[in-house]
């Protein structure tokens, strides 16, 4: 399959100016230049193999492991742990299957990287940079492999992995920043970050201090890479910013291989690209220092609405309405994230959100309670019973740790999704000119014929704290004026073919996205959780800041040594699929 997609491609390369060394290629380093590599790197370099490759007939096969693995498919821990492990794969090339059956599917690399540097130190990641870079090969940079725009992916290509580097969690009482020149106006606490720790990690660490990170809602993924490089949301961006905005420095490997600390003071530029402009192509972060928050209590509330008797009009009509107040209920201290979905056979809306609170108190809790209930529970009672059926049940939490805890997070891997998303303002949201119920409509029920497996999704971990600019970002603009990150996500079914895959993304980008756009025109989305096939991904995703973004990005690697999909400036190469999922990397002249 991967052989005769490459002798399909042959052709369309001659077209090219230049193309990166693909395995099929005369220029493709020889078997003593990767071994001199691995000894630049003291053996770190590891030459990939599918990690299903146990469940099909020739040398490795085992059913044992086999079964472990299918058992682990959709485990984002488990695949993590694998140089190729990834979430959210372009294609599956090798999927875990019963080879035993006739007609079994080739087992290849298909669109992940040949070769892994399982980095442990920054001498590891500037050996691996130095080596694409004098070898023209292509270069990808992966953390836990959670990007649903696969932009740690690539064919034929190397890739620098910084899940083995472990320097530690370090708490500071009270920041001082790491050369001691450059002044901060955060003089609370901090925690450095030290390589490739997942974000369940640093929760369990900050608690232990009595302190909060902004971290992502899924506790497996990465701290360092695309999420805070991207913006980042979670549970707790509402109350004190994006993930971006809480870093006050870092520590990048730049394209020539030189370890730099960013800051305020130092490589500005950089740092500020960093805090916001996406990752995988201006540097690979090390290791990054962000502001801890004392811990507050919790008030936690889940609601369920569920229809009743195939009514699932009456469910779409209850989440419109409360979509309209959800920036009320923003500006009252509330944030998570909402689903609606097909639960079953029935729609259901599931709410959980949460309140940080000051204190405690009585006055505290009822007041908090009291905003749930006159803005979403008290008109939505009244019908409980009828259409559908009503569950809300208030906790309270000592600590925010206690609260994450408690309740389940953790989003399935590899299981083909594909998701586009758009940023909604307060205005947007409360207008009654604007049919949210519509818009519910168009992306709940304009999909392809009989499919079953979607969610639209509804953030309000904007708002808040994320309204209020912070110096040295370079999130899209749009997010400071954002109550909701509404989102829709879609599955396709495990037979479709490459007709019917295309044809999900197609209504996805086309119709689906589109409605959101007319809904909130002049905003974006976040670039992290994006369609990546937006045609206007340029402006969507980075706003004003793309120009200054592209020219920081040419500053420090200025022969583009980074790329990656829907990165700034990837401007002048693309994919050369030739009607595949995939193919070698070529300039395009422009």
């Amino acid at each position: 399959m991967l052989l005769s997609s490459i002798l399909l491609l042959a052709g369309a390369q001659s077209v090219f100016a230049k193309c990166k060394c693909a395995p099929t290629d005369e220029c493709w380093p020889s078997t003593d230049t990767w071994s001199a590599l691995n000894s630049s790197v003291h053996g770190k370099l590891a030459r990939n193999e599918p990690i299903a490759k146990p469940c099909y007939q020739g040398p490795g096969y085992s059913s044992q492991l086999c079964q472990i693995i299918s058992s682990n498919w959709t485990s984002n821990e488990y695949l993590a742990k694998f140089p190729i492990g990834y979430s959210y794969p372009l294609v599956e090339s090798c999927p875990p299957v019963n080879a035993t059956l006739a007609g079994y599917p080739q087992c290849d690399l298909g669109n992940y990287p040949v070769y892994s540097v399982k980095a442990t130190t920054a001498a590891d990641v500037a050996a691996g940079i130095k080596f694409a870079r004098d070898h023209n090969v292509r270069l990808v940079i992966k953390n836990t492999g959670h990007d649903i725009s696969q932009r740690s992916q690539g064919y034929g290509s190397l890739s620098i992995w910084i899940k083995s580097i472990q320097d530690g969690l370090h708490y500071h009482d009270r920041y001082v920043p790491g050369n001691g020149s450059c002044p901060s106006n955060w003089t609370g606490s901090a925690i450095t970050v030290g390589g490739g720790y997942v974000w369940q990690d640093v929760y369990d660490f900050a608690a232990t201090h009595g302190v909060i990170a902004v971290g992502g809602a899924d506790p497996t993924v990465g701290v360092l890479g695309g999420f805070m490089q991207g913006g980042g949301h979670g549970p707790v961006s509402h109350f004190f910013g994006l993930g971006a905005d809480q870093v006050l420095e870092y520590k990048v490997v730049l394209a020539s291989g030189k370890l730099v600390t960013a800051n305020a003071c130092q490589y500005a530029d950089l740092f500020t690209a960093l805090r916001g402009g996406g990752g995988g192509t201006y540097g690979i972060v090390l290791s990054a220092t962000i502001k801890a928050h004392p811990t507050c209590p919790v008030l936690g509330h889940n609601l369920d609405i569920v229809a009743l008797n195939g009514k699932d009009d009456a469910v779409i009509d209850a989440t419109g309405n409360i979509m309209s107040k959800l920036p009320a209920l923003s500006d009252a201290g509330y944030s998570g994230t909402a689903i609606l979905t097909p639960y079953a056979g029935p729609l259901v809306y599931t709410q959980p959100f949460l309140n940080l609170l000051e204190n405690n108190s009585t006055e505290a809790l009822e007041s908090a309670k009291d905003a749930m209930k006159r803005l979403i529970l008290d008109d939505l009672l009244q019908h409980n019973g009828a259409s559908y059926l009503v569950t809300s049940t208030f906790t309270t939490y000592p600590t925010f740790h206690a609260y994450y805890s408690s309740t389940h997070h953790t989003t399935p891997g590899s299981n083909r999704p594909i998701m586009a998303s758009r940023l909604f303002d307060k205005q947007t949201l409360e207008s009654p000119k604007n049919n949210l119920t519509s818009l519910l409509e168009t992306v709940t029920t304009q999909t392809v014929p009989n499919s079953t497996l979607w969610a639209t999704l509804f953030n309000i971990v904007a708002g808040g704290k994320v309204l209020d600019p912070v110096p040295h970002t370079s999130m899209n603009p749009a997010w400071r004026r954002s109550h909701l990150l509404f989102q829709q996500i879609d599955v396709w079914p495990d037979n479709a073919g490459t007709e019917e895959i295309q044809q999900y993304r197609n209504v996805l980008t086309q119709i689906k996205l589109k409605a959101m756009k007319d809904m909130a025109p002049g905003m974006g989305t976040y670039l992290n959780e994006a369609d990546p096939y937006d045609p206007d991904w340029r402006e969507d995703w980075f706003g004003d800041d793309y120009d200054w973004l592209a020219s920081v990005k040419k500053k420090y690697d200025p022969e583009s040594v980074f790329w990656c999909w829907r990165c700034v400036r990837n401007e002048g190469w693309e994919e050369v699929t030739g009607g595949a999922w995939f193919g070698p990397l070529c300039e395009t002249g422009n």
